[in-house]
């Protein structure tokens, strides 16, 4: 990987910052978050390759503006990485009414992407890249499920919100092929991350948390550890990654089960997800989905 424009949304701040470090060695890297200290830090460290947005991409009305920006800072685009999440178990909605992981992890994924690569071709990159749940089979009534139901937490919008991920990956592949867009879809497994260590969680969780993190020591990655994995992909030295949408925390492709494949319901997740985009943002209705 040399040369390159990349953007890494969520680059501030755990596996988005820890790619953001490696990449901006050799490739122009704009990152995108929403803590100015840790994007101005980034930016200082490297002058010449590191650009930074600020930008809450959880509200999807802030989008049409960060696209702007984004095109006004880089020339094109050959890789897209999404990391941005949020982790918490007591609810909580945005203003536009979603519920936040979901719009965080999965609704403003979409509607970047749409907006990147719907409008112009020289930001059609040639590999898309979501950190998220990579297999972790939905059940046959995952669209019951989609939006959220009112009295469900944060916790399951996360799982939710991964989930659907997925869907739209496979969907996106078969969508993007023709265009040469390689996408990949990463289940990063157990990382301490901030939002995984500072999240927001009920008394006795945080309590056993030292408990857990003693059992699951050896099985936790530090994100610099973990960005070993895409950093593979983006190096084409990981073979799988060229024939699997889906990647799990080991690095290796996986299918996932039959409801994830049946392109029924990625069609129907797609729909949906484009017509409830459009009915939030009012007069973006006019949006080139592809």
């Amino acid at each position: 990987m040399n040369n390159k424009s990349i953007l890494i949304i969520g680059g501030t701040d755990g596996i988005g910052r820890a790619l953001a470090n490696e990449l901006v060695r050799s490739n122009k890297v704009l990152i995108v978050g929403r803590s100015k200290e840790k994007a101005q830090a980034f930016k200082k460290a490297n002058p010449t390759n590191g650009h930074y947005l600020l930008s809450d991409v959880s509200l999807l009305k802030n989008i049409r503006a960060l696209v702007t920006e984004i095109k006004a800072t880089l020339d094109s685009l050959d890789v897209i990485i999404h990391t941005a999440d949020i982790l918490r178990v007591k609810r909580l909605n945005t203003e536009e009414g979603l519920e936040m992981s979901i719009a965080l992890n999965y609704y403003s994924r979409f509607l970047i992407n749409q907006l990147l690569m719907g409008e112009d071709p020289k930001f059609v990159p040639g590999r898309m890249m979501h950190i998220a749940a990579a297999g972790f089979p939905p059940s046959k009534r995952f669209m019951n499920n989609f939006p959220l139901p009112a009295r469900a937490n944060s916790f399951k919008g996360h799982g939710i919100g991964q989930i659907a991920n997925d869907f739209y990956g496979l969907t996106m592949a078969e969508k993007l092929k023709a265009l040469g867009v390689k996408v990949n879809i990463l289940n990063p497994g157990i990382v301490d991350t901030d939002i995984r260590r500072n999240g927001q969680f009920p008394k006795f969780i945080k309590i056993l948390s030292p408990i857990f993190g003693f059992l699951l020591r050896n099985r936790q990655k530090s994100p610099q550890e973990y960005a070993m994995i895409p950093l593979s992909i983006l190096r084409g030295e990981n073979p799988d990654a060229e024939h699997f949408v889906l990647i799990n925390s080991k690095g290796k492709g996986i299918n996932g089960n039959t409801t994830l494949n049946e392109r029924d319901t990625q069609h129907e997740l797609y729909q949906f997800t484009t017509e409830r985009i459009a009915g939030i943002l009012g007069s973006e209705k006019g949006i080139a989905w592809l």
